[in-house]
């Protein structure tokens, strides 16, 4: 198992790193991918990956840091070839439920990010929060471009994950799959195809 989306530079996980690397190897853990969600983020990243082999991590700009965390796609390409162990872009993409960044700048940011996974040839981890439309017309955009994209944590609509289907998406899945009143959710991951379904 790899667990494809966690925040390792985040507490309380960073204070406890040596004991969350040992419990994830005692269950069969091959592989973390801790996500940068901001630069501050990506510099505790770029010393956490020396930490252990399991370890790899991505450079990016949460929604939610957009307003204060601006880099264009030549910075996230320079930062992405710092380590051979940073092997994705993001988390990007966009969150218009908090609004936590003004709406201009993080469909700005989303670009950048995007255009950063087309020349690196790496995936695109996004986020998407109340903003499907805008998300799948962004995507959509650059759709010839071979991106590889990766709906992290989605909660989407079913409508929304089959037009991702036809962007050759993946989608991972979270603890919000288990709650009672995700029926719909539920019922979304079991329309998806097994081998576009990640954890």
């Amino acid at each position: 198992m790899i667990d494809s989306h966690c925040h390792l530079d985040h507490e309380p996980l960073i204070s406890d790193l040596n004991n969350v690397i040992q419990r994830s190897k005692d269950v069969g853990i091959k592989k973390l991918l801790t996500i940068s969600t901001s630069i501050d983020s990506f510099s505790k990243i770029k010393q956490l990956i020396h930490k252990d082999d399991i370890i790899y991590g991505t450079v990016g700009i949460h929604p939610h840091e957009s307003d204060k965390n601006v880099l264009t796609s030549s910075q996230l390409v320079q930062k992405f070839k710092e380590n051979d162990k940073i092997i994705g872009i993001g988390e990007t993409g966009l969150d218009f439920y908090y609004n936590n960044s003004d709406r201009s700048k993080q469909i700005s940011s989303f670009k950048e990010h995007i255009e950063a996974s087309i020349e690196t040839k790496s995936p695109l981890i996004v986020h998407s929060r109340n903003a499907e439309d805008e998300t799948y017309e962004i995507l959509n955009s650059y759709k010839n471009n071979n991106l590889k994209i990766l709906m992290h944590c989605f909660t989407g609509s079913k409508e929304f994950s089959k037009k991702l289907l036809l962007l050759n998406s993946y989608f991972s899945a979270s603890g919000i799959i288990t709650f009672k009143n995700s029926l719909d959710l539920q019922d979304t991951f079991k329309s998806l195809p097994l081998e576009k379904v990640l954890i």
